[in-house]
């Protein structure tokens, strides 16, 4: 089914973020889960620092293990920063393809992201200091830059474009969308936040509190969900806003007349071929 090139509601918005979803769940389970695996292995590997350094029975034995379990954490938030990047921007890709109505997979989604991984890095670095920093400026201004830059990371990796440039795209396209935005924050942070809540709940039925704190094993599989709900329901907020960039294209800049000249080249280029060549039969 063709996709629609036209602007649309945040009804409609939010109802082809879901049908991306949906009919393409392995696709974006997959690009979301190869970081994340790294990230669980370290998760883990602190967890056994953590137990070991409880379970120590001398001082020099516990100094050891909390020095390791800290550079451990050091690893681990610079892996994550690099993960959100590179998740991000492949996942921006795919959504990109299958907006437009080209060929994608895991591979070719991360294929496109060679070479773009430090500058969609350096673009959630510099849109979440702006972010945190005004959430600590009595928070309205935190909410004003979520706002203004939720478009950035489509526009780095998209465009090609460097970070200064992207975050200029992005308070360009966002403007007058504001409201958009913001909504779509709030109901997919629920929605995610909702399915996180429930997922710990349920495991909190099984394992008691005391097993999570005393048990590695326990804390491993606790782990181990988070991973799975993390990559399963992460996505669709990267997906919703690939779309809502495009979406403020359309709107701002005529992208859907742009994308249907493009496409008609090709065919246009082929047609002046196969008349010259009958000319020249003739």
């Amino acid at each position: 089914m063709a996709n629609p090139l036209r602007p649309l509601s945040t009804g409609e918005l939010l109802d082809q973020t879901f049908s991306f979803y949906r009919q393409n769940f392995l696709l974006f389970f997959g690009i979301a889960a190869l970081p994340q695996v790294f990230l669980f292995i370290l998760n883990v590997v602190m967890l056994g620092f953590a137990f070991s350094t409880a379970a120590a029975r001398s001082v020099t034995a516990a100094a050891t293990g909390g020095i390791a379990m800290v550079l451990t954490a050091l690893v681990y938030l610079i892996a994550a920063l690099i993960a959100t990047g590179v998740i991000q921007a492949a996942t921006t890709f795919a959504v990109s393809s299958l907006y437009l109505e080209e060929p994608t997979g895991v591979k070719a989604a991360y294929a496109r992201v060679k070479g773009l991984i430090g500058r969609s890095v350096n673009v959630v670095m510099s849109v979440g200091i702006r972010v945190f920093g005004g959430l600590l400026l009595f928070i309205i201004p935190g909410i004003i830059m979520l706002r203004r830059y939720s478009l950035a990371i489509p526009a780095a990796v998209l465009e090609n474009i460097k970070t200064k440039d992207a975050l200029k795209r992005s308070k360009f396209l966002s403007e007058g969308a504001g409201g958009r935005v913001l909504l779509v924050y709030v109901l997919l942070l629920a929605l995610i936040y909702g399915i996180s809540f429930g997922v710990g709940w349920l495991l909190a039925l099984v394992l008691s509190p005391e097993v999570l704190r005393q048990n590695f094993a326990a804390r491993v599989t606790q782990q181990f969900l988070a991973f799975l709900v993390g990559a399963a329901v992460g996505p669709v907020m990267t997906i919703a806003f690939a779309l809502l960039y495009y979406d403020q294209r359309v709107r701002k800049e005529a992208f859907d007349l742009e994308h249907m000249m493009k496409s008609l080249q090709p065919a246009s280029a082929a047609a002046a071929a196969g008349a010259a060549g009958i000319g020249g039969i003739s």
